[in-house]
């Protein structure tokens, strides 16, 4: 949502909840599980009219939750109203939240209201979740890493779906299969990885282990945000679908108490462009992650095309891929992650940064050079328990970075933080994303920003 400074201080202040849950709860695991949500609070929304002020809305939702077993549903019927004076009735409803808009679809509109359906837990031999995502990662990640469909919320809710099966779930634990699609109402990001243990019966120690896998991701309408930038390889015609595929391999080394150690490769084509990359990863003490990889990237070659920020840079990666030259010289290039995680996991950090060996020459940036330069990603979580009644986590990503002073600069980048605070029957939650979105005008201003924060409060009767 971009905003003037001016109607900040609304955004903050502009989302109270009252969450009246009634749950019925039995001591068996597979008993069912009732909740009922009723959401009071006031929106704001971008203007209707281009250049005219922002609209606020009273709103009213109602959120039924069922969980049985591994199975659960949940519903979001929001409803957005207001009072005018120019009608009749004196009363107006957000027309937006039950009519499509140009470019909408039916399944646009009203897939959101469904929250999630879900069966099993991620991990589980049987894994199904048709809703938001917000980590999706197939193999090494060196096609999809991290891929979220939530970077819109809270203007736009987004359905996806993720699939997991692993072989154990039939005592034949041989093969397994990973997937998932970014949107289902527009079916444009989706992916696959199937792998397989074609040694574990062998019983061979360590070598019994290895893990191969092909992965394959699409994107079908890689110009669907031309809002963040619009697509100059295919000069206003419609973009042509994205195919990148590839093979892996994961071998775990060791799996002891103080240290676990796997070894991993990837080769990747991406249209005409390749790219391999080698490198290990595992945890130390039990509490500190660690990955390492050198990548060998070809001309125009883009790791983790599917990424977290993917749907706002598919234009840009989409001109890279398809550019009759060299706009990204081949390099070799590096990623590293390391953090902690303490307290029974109640303090945890991670940061991964990735960037060629070797700078670019000194020059002016521009879109397609993102690749060229280090990159930033860095998580936070302080767990409840660890400070009385408060819970915090903030997520970083921040691109283009060639000084220490861009590491603290929000231009580039996307920052995402939510705070909760337990006061007993009330959680009140304060939530605050932030996304880089530049107008071609010197200088950096609060237009060159995407802005949305809500404030709630949710009160647990019994």
């Amino acid at each position: 949502m971009r905003i003037n400074r001016k109607f900040f201080p609304l955004l903050i202040a502009s989302l109270f909840v009252l969450n009246f849950s009634a749950i019925a709860q039995d001591e068996s695991q597979s008993a069912p599980e009732f909740g009922l949500g009723l959401l009071l609070g006031v929106e704001t929304f971008d203007p209707s009219v281009p250049g005219g002020d922002p609209e606020t809305y009273q709103t009213i939702a109602v959120k039924p939750d069922l969980a049985i077993g591994k199975f659960g549903i949940g519903l979001d019927l929001a409803l957005h109203y207001r009072f005018v004076s120019d009608t009749d009735s004196g009363f107006e409803i957000r027309a937006e939240d039950w009519v499509p808009t140009d470019g909408q679809t039916i399944l646009d509109l009203y897939l959101p209201k469904l929250t999630y359906v879900r069966w099993g837990f991620k991990g589980d031999p049987l894994y199904a979740k048709l809703g938001q995502i917000e980590n999706s990662s197939l193999g090494t990640g060196f096609i999809v890493n991290s891929y979220s469909n939530t970077i819109f919320q809270p203007d736009e809710k987004i359905v996806g779906i993720n699939f997991d099966m692993d072989g154990q779930l039939f005592e034949f634990p041989y093969i397994g299969l990973e997937t998932f699609i970014g949107n289902l109402a527009q079916f444009d990001v989706f992916g696959g990885r199937l792998y397989g243990r074609p040694v574990l019966w062998t019983g061979i120690p360590i070598l019994k282990n290895l893990e191969w896998g092909i992965t394959v991701a699409a994107d079908t309408k890689p110009d669907l945000r031309p809002e963040y930038y619009d697509s100059v390889v295919n000069g206003g015609a419609e973009a042509d679908p994205v195919l990148i595929y590839g093979t892996d391999m994961i071998l775990p080394i060791l799996n002891l108490d103080f240290a676990t150690l796997a070894l991993f490769g990837d080769y990747t084509i991406e249209g005409q462009n390749t790219g391999a990359m080698t490198g290990l990863g595992g945890r130390l003490f039990g509490i500190i992650p660690y990955i390492l990889q050198i990548r060998f990237l070809g001309d125009n070659f883009i790791p983790a095309y599917f990424d977290y920020t993917y749907d706002m840079y598919r234009g840009i990666k989409y001109d890279i891929l398809n550019y009759d030259g060299v706009l990204i010289p081949a390099s070799t290039s590096w990623l590293a992650t390391t953090g902690f995680s303490v307290l029974d996991d109640k303090l945890a950090f991670t940061a991964t940064v990735d960037g060629p060996f070797a700078l670019p020459p000194t020059g002016s940036i521009d879109d397609h050079t993102y690749l060229e330069y280090p990159h930033l990603y860095a998580l936070l979580v302080v767990d409840e328990g660890l400070i009385p009644d408060f819970s915090f986590s903030a997520g970083y990503d921040k691109k283009y970075i060639t000084t220490f002073q861009d590491l603290i600069s929000a231009e580039n980048g996307m920052i995402n933080v939510a705070i909760n605070y337990n006061a007993g029957a009330a959680v009140i939650t304060l939530s605050y994303d932030m996304v880089y979105i530049n107008d071609q005008v010197e200088g950096l201003t609060w237009d060159d920003f995407d802005v949305s924060s809500s404030l709630s409060c949710s009160i647990e009767l019994f």
